[in-house]
């Protein structure tokens, strides 16, 4: 799948590989294969996680040659489940399992020179934070604010990677690895920031779903003053099990929306990743409850606060996001407009797309035991509600979420006379990633909630 390591005398490679035939039913195994002294490899692959039917992935060698780590995964078809550290000692093929109590999941790895130990780049609590991983021991959390990505380790035993905060693109850093203290190495970007009136963030948090704490990131625009009122927009994240970390977002960007004036918040709500397993889980099957529940209670809590203009208040999301939206469309709901963007619609459609191979925890709708559930979470059964105004937006070639669901729920709103504007790329997938195409997204959705969140008089 793209995921392999060279040993470090050049004799064996690592690999992952479906070893699954089965459409709807993959399984990633790590295999190793010897490498010949003219460089190729052998016939014969060794399959090393042959007994797990669930994914497995990143293998990485030690620097001494003695270990191969991977990562992983246990429930099947649950690409948000636990990512656990794993080590091979090559002398003997013994594999073990290190920190099995360790409540996130490793990812971003790379081994300290000395192979005594790893470092990771850790989805943890609405932040990626530096963690040492020795081999002999327990986690150890490196970093604290910022998130740091892309880690690498120099010849000289130098630890690397990328911070980034709302606030900052990825910037170039050197990182101690004692004391998380970050050094700045790149300046590419000095310029531009120093020229740009960005406003602040912080994370709060409040109480979701039967009280439950949720943990949420509130960006405020440039100048904010307590003393007035300011429109609201709740951005909803997608995944569902993708966790909102503090870090640069290109798309969906809270300091664009807040240059137009709006208090933003991405909500963590359940079902996010790096909050525990559990956390993770909780959602399944039940995709629609908890988080409705979860943004409903931020909903309530910002329609509190004196700052926030309770008339100006909106939302959107792309992906689950945009399915989650959708949820809200159908429910009782604060909200004066709202932005479904590559929203799933319909839950049987999206299971005859390329999302059946990928199965999530629940398994099929189309099972006869399922319906209950596909009639409690499919925001098209709840279209008779429907009377929020709201943009849809989606792209031809999105084939995680295709386009028919976007033109379900768009040709629903005009037949319930729910105005409704429907945003077509011909050009795009999943994602708007052209530049111009996410300038006019952008100015699209400013003109929406211009047009349908003004004051009251």
């Amino acid at each position: 799948d793209g995921h392999f390591a060279i040993s470090p005398d050049g004799k064996e490679l690592a690999f992952v590989a479906d070893s699954d035939p089965a459409i709807n039913n993959s399984n990633n195994d790590v295999f190793t294969v010897a490498i010949a002294a003219d460089g190729s490899a052998g016939k014969d692959a060794r399959n090393l996680t042959a007994g797990n039917p669930a994914g497995d992935g990143s293998p990485l060698y030690s620097p001494d040659g003695r270990y191969l780590s991977f990562v992983q995964q246990r429930i099947k078809g649950f690409y948000a489940d636990k990512g656990r550290l794993m080590l091979q000692a090559r002398g003997d093929g013994k594999t073990r399992e290190l920190f099995a109590d360790w409540d996130r999941s490793a990812g971003g790895l790379v081994w300290a020179r000395d192979s005594r130990r790893l470092f990771g780049a850790i989805d943890d609590a609405g932040t990626v934070r530096v963690y040492e991983l020795p081999l002999d021991g327990a986690p150890r959390k490196v970093t604290a604010a910022a998130s740091f990505t892309a880690l690498a380790v120099s010849d000289s035993g130098a630890l690397v990677g990328l911070r980034e905060r709302f606030v900052e693109p990825p910037t170039l850093v050197r990182i101690d690895p004692k004391n998380g203290a970050a050094t700045k190495l790149s300046t590419i970007n000095d310029a531009l920031l120093a020229a740009t009136d960005f406003g602040t963030y912080e994370s709060v948090t409040y109480k979701g779903e039967n009280g439950k704490d949720i943990q949420m990131w509130v960006n405020y625009p440039p100048g904010f003053d307590r003393s007035k009122k300011y429109p609201f927009f709740m951005l909803i994240h997608g995944g569902p099990h993708n966790g909102i970390t503090d870090g640069m977002a290109f798309r969906w960007n809270a300091q664009v929306f807040g240059s137009w004036g709006y208090v933003t918040a991405w909500p963590n709500f359940h079902g996010s990743s790096g909050f525990g397993q559990a956390f993770t889980d909780s959602i399944n099957p039940e995709w629609a409850e908890q988080p409705y529940q979860d943004v409903i209670e931020a909903a309530e809590w910002f329609a509190a606060q004196p700052w926030i203009d309770r008339e100006r208040m909106v939302a959107g999301g792309g992906s689950y996001g945009g399915y989650l939206t959708g949820v809200i469309l159908g429910r009782e709901h604060p909200f004066k407009a709202l932005l479904a963007h590559a929203a799933v619609y319909n839950l049987y459609s999206q299971y005859a797309a390329d999302f059946s191979a990928e199965p999530p925890r629940f398994g099929g709708f189309w099972e006869r035991d399922n319906r209950a559930v596909l009639e409690r979470n499919s925001p098209h059964l709840d279209a008779a509600a429907f009377k929020t105004p709201t943009l849809v937006v989606h792209g031809q070639a999105d084939l995680r979420v295709p386009v028919n669901h976007g033109l379900e729920l768009y040709h629903t709103l005009l037949a319930k006379g729910v105005p409704s504007r429907y945003v077509y790329y011909p050009n795009e997938n999943h994602w708007v990633l052209k530049p111009q195409n996410s300038v006019f997204w952008y100015q699209q959705v400013k003109r929406w909630f211009d047009e349908h969140a003004s004051p009251q008089e």
